[in-house]
C-alpha cells in the first residue's frame, strides 16, 4: 500500500515521552514505568467480515506496548490497557480530559496484527513484566493533508489511574510514568493497511 507523506509524533512534540502528573508526594524516582513505542497511523485493518475502517480525517494510532516495571513502587499496580489514551485538546487545554481518546478493545485487530490482546494485569510490588503487545486508539487526523498545522495535537500515551489505583485519588499518571522509548529523532507515516505497519 502506499504510504501517505503526513507525519506524525516529531519529537519537539513528545518531549522524551515521559508526562506525569505528581500525586501523594512521590518523587520520579519511585513510580512504576510503562514503556512504549508508537508505531504508526494506519487507515484500516481486514477482519473475517470485512474491513474496519477509520473513517474521513481519522486514524488508528498504534502503539507497542513493551513493558510494565514495578520494580521501585512499594505496592502492587495493576495494568488495564483500556485505561490508556492520547488527550486531543490544544495544547493549551491538554491538561483537561475534554477530547480523551482511549484505547480501542477490539480484538480482531490485535489478531490482524499477529498480536494476543493485553489482558489486564496484576504486577506485584518490585515486579517487571514484558508485554510486548499493541493497542491502537481512533483519533482525528487534525489537517489530512499535512502541513504546519497537522502536529498542532500530542499524541503522547497517557493513563487514566481512577479511583483507588493510587491512595484513592483520581489523577492521570499519577505514581506513572509513560517511557517513549523511540529514538529522538523518529517519525512515522500514515499508511492505508494496518497490516503494513511494521511493529519491529
Amino acid at each position: 500500500m502506499k504510504t501517505s507523506r503526513m507525519f506524525f509524533l516529531s519529537v519537539p512534540m513528545l518531549v522524551a515521552g515521559s508526562i506525569a502528573l505528581f500525586g501523594c508526594g512521590q518523587s520520579s524516582s519511585n513510580r512504576t514505568n510503562i514503556s512504549y513505542r508508537p508505531v504508526g497511523m494506519c487507515k484500516g485493518y481486514e477482519t473475517a467480515t470485512g474491513l474496519i475502517a477509520a473513517g474521513a480525517n481519522k486514524g488508528f494510532v498504534v502503539f507497542k506496548i513493551e513493558s510494565v516495571d514495578n520494580t521501585k513502587y512499594d505496592s502492587r499496580f495493576t495494568f488495564a490497557p483500556e485505561r490508556l489514551f492520547v488527550n486531543q485538546s490544544p495544547p493549551v487545554l491538554a491538561a483537561g480530559s475534554a477530547n480523551r481518546r482511549f484505547v480501542h478493545s477490539d480484538p480482531r485487530f490485535a489478531q490482524t496484527m499477529g498480536f494476543a490482546s493485553i489482558p489486564e494485569t496484576t504486577l506485584a510490588a518490585g515486579e517487571k513484566r514484558d508485554i510486548n503487545g499493541v493497542v491502537f486508539i481512533p483519533l482525528a487526523i487534525s489537517n489530512p493533508n499535512g502541513g504546519a498545522e497537522a502536529n498542532q495535537f500530542s499524541f503522547e500515551l497517557a493513563y487514566d489511574t481512577g479511583a483507588g489505583e493510587r491512595d484513592d485519588q483520581q489523577n492521570v499518571n499519577e505514581g506513572i510514568v509513560l517511557t517513549m522509548t523511540n529514538p529522538p529523532d523518529a517519525k512515522w507515516s500514515v499508511v492505508e493497511n494496518c497490516k503494513d505497519l511494521s511493529l519491529k
